[in-house]
């Protein structure tokens, strides 16, 4: 490990030493941040534990069926850092503020359709995953409450990657710290009840969700207000908000993004819907476990932020040197640290799954199986990570990368784990196994890609030509 850290800061840049302590400093508090907003869900999943597999099964699949909208919000809030970063490189700050802006626009246009569409078809959607009419009628209750929410959380993570991309990590930690453990002790007092108020199970975990988050984005708000944060609304800015060309490129950036995170969590749905049909134990153990594989995977999601930073910087500078011996930098590290860490993760296999030891012998079983192939194989999901958000959508190059997601999702690895889980009916490990294909397909896509070098473009210029680098640059 020493000998590869070692070669990581001779490509970084002629500072190795300055270079890698900037990665370092830009990506802890975004892993961290990260992290503690998975184990959250993790939280949520154990404080439930106790009312049994049902309440479990719901909360996870509430969770995911939330998920699936969230990472669209997460495309449109990627899309804003791509650009702040570009436009912090090429010293055009004001330009953050108004990307920044339009995208909340956006957000609310696109998500209070589907907060309201909630209240209308939460019970269908569940019903695809399960028969289970306790399990509908909980996980109902949840979505009622929590998806509104889902327009607080679109705009926070906008301002949160926006501070990113011009260099301010820990604030959007700061705060997300405090949302978490306001969140947490309304948890233990909603579900369990108290001062007055009755146990209300799944569904005070859902109120603590929804009001958690909005004190989490006034409290935002009212910061970069009271602060007069360069990204506070300012006077003059709705003048600026009137141009159209702005409004256009942000959307030729955002909406390939868009439709490839919201393509990708629809998939991820569809595998809960697979492992639905295995059962509710089946579905609980997916339902534990896919927080505490967030929890690893959010380790590095710092690491990729950090990395697509970075490499925006140069680009927007126009330095592709630069972007280029970053890129390949953390190209090498990411993937061989994953390895190192899914080694210990797999080690403390009794610690992690020491919360769940009151379900049943044969779901702990099952689960234990599921959490050796999640140790061993997130060093592709890291990879894939690396490549497509710390690379090539630091670049725009996000219709390759819409392409190749809906490629190893929907033609590769879906069908295959369907097959195996209602045609050859293998055991929640085989199908839990064949739902990695998609990774494999998307690392040889994704890799050929990143080496072709087109995905190096500057899109912080004011003409809408976006500008490539020479034959010359980037060798």
């Amino acid at each position: 490990m020493g000998s590869q850290l070692q070669t990581v800061s001779q490509l970084m840049t002629a500072n190795p030493e300055s270079q890698l302590r900037q990665s370092l400093r830009l990506a802890w508090p975004i892993s961290l941040q990260n992290l503690l907003v998975t184990l959250l869900s993790m939280i949520d999943v154990v404080m439930v534990g106790h009312l049994g597999d049902a309440a479990v099964a719901s909360v996870g699949l509430g969770n995911r069926i939330q998920f699936v909208v969230l990472v669209i919000a997460t495309g449109l809030s990627w899309g804003v850092g791509v650009l702040a970063a570009q436009y912090y490189g090429a010293g055009r700050t004001i330009k953050i503020r108004q990307t920044m802006q339009m995208a909340s626009v956006f957000a609310i246009c696109s998500l209070t359709p589907i907060a309201v569409a909630s209240f209308f078809l939460a019970d269908n959607v569940v019903s695809w995953a399960s028969n289970d009419p306790e399990l509908i009628s909980l996980a109902e209750t949840y979505l009622w409450i929590t998806m509104p929410s889902l327009v607080f959380v679109g705009i926070i993570l906008i301002i949160e990657n926006a501070l990113r991309s011009i260099g301010q990590v820990k604030l959007p930690m700061v705060f997300s710290v405090i949302a978490i453990a306001i969140n947490i002790v309304l948890n233990y007092w909603l579900i369990n009840g108290g001062f007055g108020v009755p146990a209300l199970g799944v569904e005070g975990a859902a109120w603590a969700t929804l009001i958690s988050r909005v004190i989490h984005l006034a409290i935002l708000v009212l910061f970069l207000i009271s602060a007069k944060h360069m990204l506070a609304p300012k006077s003059g800015d709705l003048a600026e908000l009137r141009k159209k060309k702005d409004w256009w490129k942000l959307f030729h950036l955002v909406w390939p993004m868009m439709i490839s995170f919201g393509i990708w969590s629809v998939g991820t749905f569809v595998y809960q819907l697979i492992y639905g049909q295995l059962g509710t134990q089946s579905l609980a153990v997916m339902s534990l476990l896919s927080p505490v594989e967030g929890m690893f995977l959010s380790l590095f999601f710092g690491l990729a932020s950090a990395c697509s930073i970075q490499v925006g910087q140069a680009l927007g500078a126009d330095d592709f040197d630069k972007a280029w011996r970053v890129a390949k930098a953390f190209l090498l590290i990411c993937p061989a640290v994953a390895l190192v860490t899914g080694g210990l993760v797999l080690s403390l296999q009794s610690l992690i799954l020491m919360p769940y030891q009151n379900m049943a012998p044969e779901t702990l079983f099952m689960a234990k199986q599921v959490f050796v192939l999640i140790a061993l194989g997130a060093w592709l999901k890291v990879t894939n990570m690396t490549l497509a958000l710390g690379v090539l959508r630091a670049g725009g190059d996000n219709k390759f990368c819409m392409v190749t997601d809906i490629t190893g999702m929907w033609v590769v690895s879906i069908p295959l784990t369907f097959v195996a889980a209602t045609v050859w009916q293998l055991p929640l490990i085989w199908v839990a196994l064949a739902a990695y294909s998609e990774e494999i397909a998307k690392i040889v896509l994704f890799g050929w890609r990143t080496f072709t070098k087109k995905w190096m473009q500057n899109l912080a210029g004011d003409d809408e030509t976006i500008i490539e680098p020479s034959k010359k640059t980037a060798q």
